[in-house]
């Protein structure tokens, strides 16, 4: 048995961390260094929480019949899930944010082709924050410079232990660039959230705020920026927060899902109108703190394709459609999932509603989880840079080539979506 060693990119959240060493024997991993909990759910099939807890992964096509499910072949399951998506009026395609961009392209083909809803998973989060990007010129930067530069680091409504655990220890907090030589000692660091979270323990300055306060805060900051007329009542600690923006000699500010469970599109304006102003006087640059792999390379193929970051709706009478808003499950008669577990996302009233009116789900996932539980058509895949070749791109828009490490026996994403649309 050969024992082989070599250095890979990461697929475990937006960060795609390229500096991991693995250990395998051709067959299976042994041996994986310098990562996080979230990459080694990926490579060791582990739960993100309890890394002692092992994921079930599916083993083999299944489908529902009679309300159980029974073992079938790939080409039965493929001829049932065409057959549910071809007959159905309203179909969405859901999630795609932890899928390669191979997988994304196909997907984007066969709503196309159905005349479908593409439904990203993180709708609410990221489609606004990328039309305030558009809306007010804003740059990005690699994270790279924000390491060797960026001296004020402000985390909103983000936890990135949580949702990006190495990024603080990486580009951020306490990494060591060329003009932050001592980390952490030579950057400020401050967070605004409605709960005090593990990274306050980092920060010098720390906002917690009540919920609906986001607004008031970010207008208040600005006005005190700008001289503009005073917002009263005054947010506490948004004198405070004023000041160190005000400080920064390069600035970045990370948003988290916090923010998409607010008024994103207003939040995202009005952060996307400071961070400009803030350009004026110093480099600012506005991140999205996404924990999936390639929930950046989603809306880059949506920019690139139909020049918009929303969900694009092909079944739409009057041509196409692009949605700022979540869909309606209440309107919808069947559903492809891939990329995502939709009945952890879903409100529970939601959930119940689906199931009360029966409404075809068709998952595509390594893993068994809620959505495949009350799928009609389960479709085990192939790991994206574990066990197939795939595309991603980092958070800030850096795409990256994903290796295949392993074999596997199950397919690709790509492939199947292909296959359906091939079917369909």
């Amino acid at each position: 048995m050969e024992i082989g060693r070599e250095s890979i990119i990461c697929p475990g959240c937006g960060c795609l961390c390229d500096d991991l060493d693995v250990t395998s024997d051709g067959e299976r991993l042994l041996e994986v260094a310098n990562v996080c909990l979230w990459g080694v759910s990926r490579f060791l099939t582990t739960k993100k929480f309890h890394p002692k807890k092992e994921r079930r992964r599916l083993q083999e096509p299944r489908l529902k019949v009679n309300g159980r499910f029974r073992a079938a072949t790939y080409e039965t399951a493929l001829a049932r899930a065409a057959e549910l998506l071809g007959r159905a009026r309203r179909p969405v395609i859901y999630g795609l944010t932890n899928l390669g961009s191979r997988a994304q392209e196909a997907a984007l083909r066969l709503a196309r082709g159905l005349g479908a809803r593409l439904e990203p998973g993180d709708l609410a989060f990221m489609a606004p924050y990328y039309s305030s990007l558009k809306e007010h010129g804003l740059f990005w930067a690699p994270l790279e410079v924000l390491r060797d530069e960026a001296e004020a680091v402000l985390f909103w409504g983000a936890n990135p232990l949580h949702s990006c655990p190495r990024q603080v220890v990486r580009y951020t907090v306490f990494a060591r660039g060329r003009f932050t030589e001592r980390g952490v000692e030579d950057r400020r660091v401050a967070a605004v959230d409605i709960y005090r979270t593990e990274i306050a323990k980092f920060c010098q300055l720390f906002v917690q705020i009540e919920p609906g306060q986001e607004l008031p805060l970010i207008k208040g900051v600005r006005s005190l920026l700008t001289g503009e007329q005073a917002i009263t009542p005054r947010v506490k600690g948004t004198k405070r927060l004023a000041d160190f923006l005000a400080q920064a000699g390069y600035g970045a500010i990370f948003c988290g899902r916090g923010v998409g469970y607010g008024p994103a599109a207003e939040l995202f304006e009005e952060l996307a109108g400071l961070t400009a102003w803030l350009n004026q006087r110093a480099p600012f640059v506005l991140f999205p703190l996404a924990g999936d792999f390639n929930a950046a390379g989603l809306y880059h193929l949506l920019l690139r394709e139909l020049g918009s970051p929303f969900a694009p709706d092909f079944g739409d009478p009057s041509g196409l459609a692009c949605h700022s808003t979540p869909v309606d499950f209440s309107q919808v008669d069947a559903v492809l999932v891939a990329g995502a577990d939709l009945f952890w996302l879903l409100p529970e009233d939601r959930v119940k509603e689906l199931e009360s009116r029966q409404v075809p789900i068709i998952v595509l996932s390594p893993f068994a989880n809620r959505t495949t539980g009350s799928a009609q058509v389960v479709f085990p895949v192939a790991l994206a840079g574990v066990e197939a070749e795939e595309v991603a791109y980092r958070m800030d828009g850096l795409p990256v080539a994903l290796r295949k490490l392993l074999p596997s026996a199950w397919p690709t994403d790509q492939q199947i979506l292909n296959d359906l649309a091939s079917a369909v």
